[in-house]
C-alpha cells in the first residue's frame, strides 16, 4: 500500500506539472518579450526628439543625459538630430533597411523658411513619415543594400544657423562662442568625427573665409561647407549617420506625427546669461567666455601646423621690408611694433588713411610702423591668420573687421574708432557707448588683450562742411537731406594722425604691464579702456575702466536702435 500510496502521488505530481508547465512557460516568454521591448525602447530614448516630445518619435529624440553625457547637441534646445537619413534625386529619406522596428512612428519633417524675397528659398528641407512614401520608394529604403555604399565616413554632420551669421561679427558671438562652451563641455572622440555646414538664411550670403577660420578653430574634419551644397539636387545618393542641426526653433504636431522647424536667433549657450545676454547690453561682470574661444583657437592653430609662428616672424619681416625698412636695419624682427590701420574698401572708408600712415614715420626710430590692413585681400585661412596675428595693434572705424582682432598676440591692442553721431541721429545710444563695450566690442571682454575706444568729433564727418558758419538747426537739416551717406554705418570717415600718434606715444611706447599706471594714462589722453590686461601687485588679471554715458537714452531704446541696424545692415 505504501509503495502505490507512492506511486499515486508521484503520478499526481507529473499531472500538476504537465499543467503547469505551459503556463511556465508562457510566464518565461512573457518575460522575455517585456525585456526586449525594454531595451528596444530605451535604445531609442538615446537617439534624440525635442524634450517636448514625450511619446517615442523616432529617429529624432534628445538625449537622456541621465544616463552618459553624450553629445553637445544632445544638450542644447536649439537643437535636434536625425538618425539614418538619406539623400537622392531631390528627396530625403529615412534609410528603413537599418531603421526597422516599425512599432515606433517615424515623423515627416519640414523646414519653414522665413517669408520675403531677401531669403534664400533655394533651402528645402522635407521628409515624409514612410507610409506617406509611393511603394517604389518605401521599398527601395526597406531593403536595398545598395545604401550602405552612400553612407559618410564622417557619421556626425552639423548644419549651423544664427541671424546675421553673414556678418562675421554677429557669426563669432551667436554660433561661434555658443558652440566652443558646448564642445568643451561635450568633446567629440574624434575631430573626424564630425563635419560643419553653415545655413545662411540669405539670399545673397555665401561662405567666407572668415567663416571656415573661426570654425577651425571647434573639432571638426576641415571640410567646412554651407548648407545649400548639402540640400542641393545630386543623382547620387548620401546617408548620413546623424544628422544634426542646431540655432532652431522645433515645433511638433504629435496627432498628425509631424516636426517643423525654422531659424532662430542663435545657438545657445549653457550658461545663456553669461554670454548671449552681453550682447545688447554690455557686459558688467566676469565672463570666460571669449578667452576661452580666443585661447582655443589659436592654440588650435598652432598644433595643425608647427611652423605657425615661424611664418609670423616671416610675415613680420616682409611687412617691414615691403614698408621701405632696409634689412639691415630691421635686427629682433620682434622688437618692432606693427600697428594695423583697417583700410575698409566698402562703406566706413577711412579716408585720408595714407596721410596717418605716414605720421608713423616719426616713429620709426623707436620700431615702430603703421600698416594698411583688409582682410578682403587675404585669399585664405592662413593668410588671415598671418595677417592679424603679425600684428602689434588693430585700429579702424566700428564695424565687423575687429572680429579678427581676437588672433593678435597678448596684450596687443584694439582701438576701436567711435563714429561722431549727434543726440538727435541714429546710433547714438549704443555705437559711441563709452560706460561699456560696443556691441562689437563684447568679444574682447575679459581677454588678454588691451581694449581701447576713441570718439571721433564733427570733424570726422566729410559732409556739409560748405558753410562753417551754419547754427546748429543749419547744420542738422543738410545732414537730414543727406541722410543715406551721413547715417555712421553708411558713412565715410576721417581721423586726425594726431590720435594716432597720441595713442602711440601714451600706450604703445610705454609700459603698461600696471592697471593704475594704463588707466590714468587713458583718462588723461581721452582714451575709453574698455579692457586691459595688467598687474597689481603679484596678480595679473583683466580689468575695465568706463567713462560716463555718452548718451542720454535708457538701455530700451537703444536696443531698439541695435536692432534696427540689425535690420537695415541686411
Amino acid at each position: 500500500m505504501k509503495a502505490r500510496k507512492n506511486t499515486k502521488s508521484l503520478s499526481s505530481g507529473r499531472h500538476r506539472w504537465s499543467a503547469f508547465k505551459p503556463m511556465m512557460v508562457i510566464g518565461v516568454l512573457t518575460l522575455c518579450n517585456l525585456t526586449v521591448l525594454y531595451f528596444l525602447h530605451n535604445e531609442y530614448l538615446y537617439s534624440g526628439l525635442p524634450s517636448a516630445i514625450e511619446n517615442d518619435i523616432s529617429p529624432i529624440r534628445h538625449y537622456n543625459s541621465s544616463n552618459h553625457q553624450g553629445h553637445f547637441w544632445e544638450h542644447e534646445p536649439k537643437c535636434f538630430h536625425i538618425d539614418y537619413i538619406c539623400h537622392a534625386n531631390g528627396e530625403w529619406f529615412y534609410d528603413l533597411s537599418i531603421i526597422k522596428r516599425r512599432q515606433y512612428s517615424l515623423p515627416s519633417i519640414t523646414y519653414e523658411s522665413s517669408e520675403g524675397g531677401e531669403f534664400d528659398h533655394r533651402i528645402h528641407f522635407s521628409v515624409l513619415s514612410p507610409p506617406l512614401l509611393s511603394g517604389m520608394k518605401a521599398g527601395l529604403q526597406a531593403g536595398d543594400d545598395n545604401l550602405k555604399q552612400c553612407y559618410s565616413q564622417t557619421p556626425y554632420h552639423v548644419v549651423i544657423q544664427s541671424v546675421f551669421n553673414d556678418m562675421m561679427g554677429e557669426f563669432y558671438i551667436r554660433s561661434i562662442l555658443g558652440l566652443n562652451q558646448w564642445m568643451r563641455k561635450f568633446p567629440p572622440q574624434s575631430d573626424e568625427d564630425l563635419q560643419f555646414y553653415v545655413h545662411f538664411n540669405k539670399n545673397d550670403a555665401s561662405i567666407l573665409d572668415g567663416h571656415r577660420m573661426f570654425l577651425g578653430g571647434l573639432p571638426q574634419n576641415g571640410k567646412i561647407d554651407d548648407f545649400l551644397s548639402l540640400v542641393q539636387d545630386k543623382s547620387s545618393c548620401q546617408c548620413f549617420q546623424k544628422l544634426v542641426f542646431c540655432g532652431y526653433s522645433v515645433s511638433v504636431d504629435q496627432e498628425e506625427n509631424k516636426l517643423t522647424f525654422e531659424v532662430a536667433e542663435n545657438i545657445g549657450h549653457p550658461h545663456p546669461e553669461a554670454t548671449l545676454g552681453l550682447y545688447s547690453g554690455g557686459p558688467k561682470g566676469s565672463n570666460p567666455s571669449y578667452q576661452d574661444f580666443r585661447q582655443d583657437l589659436l592654440t588650435r592653430y598652432a598644433e595643425k601646423d608647427p611652423m605657425l609662428h615661424q611664418k609670423v616672424r616671416e610675415y613680420r619681416l616682409q611687412i617691414l621690408l615691403r614698408q621701405g625698412v632696409a634689412l639691415d636695419n630691421v635686427g629682433d624682427i620682434d622688437e618692432w611694433k606693427i600697428v594695423g590701420l583697417a583700410d575698409r574698401k566698402y562703406r566706413r572708408i577711412w579716408l585720408d588713411i595714407d596721410e596717418s600712415t605716414r605720421a608713423c614715420d616719426s616713429f620709426l626710430l623707436e620700431k615702430v610702423i603703421c600698416v594698411k590692413v583688409n582682410v578682403e585681400e587675404a585669399d585664405s585661412v592662413e593668410e588671415q591668420l598671418l595677417m592679424h596675428m603679425s600684428l602689434n595693434v588693430f585700429m579702424g572705424i566700428h564695424g565687423s573687421q575687429f572680429t579678427n582682432a581676437v588672433l593678435l598676440p597678448q596684450q596687443s591692442f584694439v582701438v576701436e574708432l567711435l563714429p561722431w553721431i549727434p543726440d538727435y541721429a541714429w546710433g547714438v545710444g549704443w555705437a559711441v557707448r563709452t560706460d561699456h563695450p560696443t556691441p562689437m566690442g563684447t568679444i574682447f571682454h575679459d581677454t588678454d588683450l588691451h581694449h581701447l575706444g576713441f570718439v571721433l568729433d564733427r570733424g570726422s564727418v566729410p559732409l556739409c562742411n560748405e558753410n562753417r558758419t551754419w547754427d546748429e538747426e543749419q547744420e542738422k537739416k543738410c545732414f537730414q537731406e543727406h541722410n543715406n551717406e551721413f547715417r555712421w554705418d553708411r558713412r565715410n570717415f576721417n581721423v586726425r594722425p594726431s590720435i594716432i600718434t597720441k595713442f602711440i606715444s601714451s600706450f604703445l611706447l610705454v609700459n603698461n604691464t600696471h592697471c593704475d599706471s594704463i588707466q590714468t594714462r587713458a583718462s588723461e589722453s581721452g582714451f575709453v579702456l574698455y579692457n586691459t590686461f595688467c598687474s597689481r601687485g603679484n596678480e595679473t588679471s583683466t580689468e575695465h575702466y568706463y567713462m560716463k554715458e555718452t548718451f542720454e537714452e535708457d538701455d530700451e531704446e537703444a536696443e531698439e536702435e541695435e536692432e534696427d541696424e540689425e535690420e537695415a545692415e541686411e
